[in-house]
């Protein structure tokens, strides 16, 4: 069910089969849409709508749209990551409910028992990408878990220096949009201007080169070995 709103805030109806590409493609200033996308079809449809708006926000100049969707890839990306080593439930938000698959994650980041995970946040994300990578070369599983995860982080597009360097690249472009957005109104514009093509194009292949991660643990049925081997859910 779509909920649709006219610029006053008003429902102005709420039943339609409206998909979300098509949706998406709707003036968006009159005729804002907002829907939880459901499954890999809608993921798949929203992907490539973003893409194509990403491409024509590039040939138009419009820096600060594709610098905020080059931020939804990574947040995306960073939770799909986590999500298909099995650290996080299928809404990607929460830390996975099996107690001893919990704990097994606690002993790869070295964290105690009374400490939160951090799965919330880009920073937080990349933080923990970065611990489970750099154990997986330097550290011995303990479990049948652990073994699992370091013979899924050993592909190629993770476990190559390419891959740190680029969690390393996400956090430093980070900082860099997010102060940019803080100077907008404290800083020269053509001071900020000048920033923000480098930004987007360095953004864009750092966004590749996580995809090409995020690809590289899943099966070609879009499943994770490690979640179908220990049912997680």
């Amino acid at each position: 069910m779509w909920l649709r709103y006219n610029t006053y805030g008003k429902k102005a109806f709420t039943k339609t089969k409206t998909t979300i590409r098509e949706a998406l493609l709707m003036d968006t200033e009159l005729n804002p849409v907002t829907k939880t996308v459901q499954g890999n079809a809608d993921k798949y449809d929203l992907f490539k709508v973003l893409m194509a708006r990403y491409k024509k926000a590039s040939q138009q100049g419009f820096f600060f749209e594709m610098l905020w969707i080059l931020y939804a890839m990574f947040e995306d990306r960073t939770s799909a990551f986590l999500y298909y080593i099995g650290f996080v439930t299928e809404d990607r938000r929460k830390v996975i409910g099996n107690k001893d698959i919990q704990k097994s994650i606690r002993g790869v980041l070295k964290l105690s028992e009374k400490a939160n995970f951090d799965f919330g946040t880009l920073y937080g994300k990349t933080l923990t990408i970065r611990k489970v990578t750099t154990w997986s070369k330097n550290t011995p599983a303990s479990d049948e878990y652990q073994k699992e995860l370091k013979l899924l982080l050993n592909r190629k597009a993770i476990s190559s220096p390419e891959f740190l360097q680029c969690l390393d690249g996400i956090d430093f472009w980070r900082d860099k949009r997010n102060g940019l957005t803080h100077a907008l109104f404290s800083v020269n514009s053509y001071e900020t201007a000048k920033d923000l093509k480098p930004l987007t194009e360095q953004g864009y292949q750092l966004a590749r080169t996580l995809d090409n991660a995020v690809s590289a643990l899943r099966k070609r049925d879009q499943q994770s070995s490690i979640r179908v081997k220990f049912k997680l859910k």
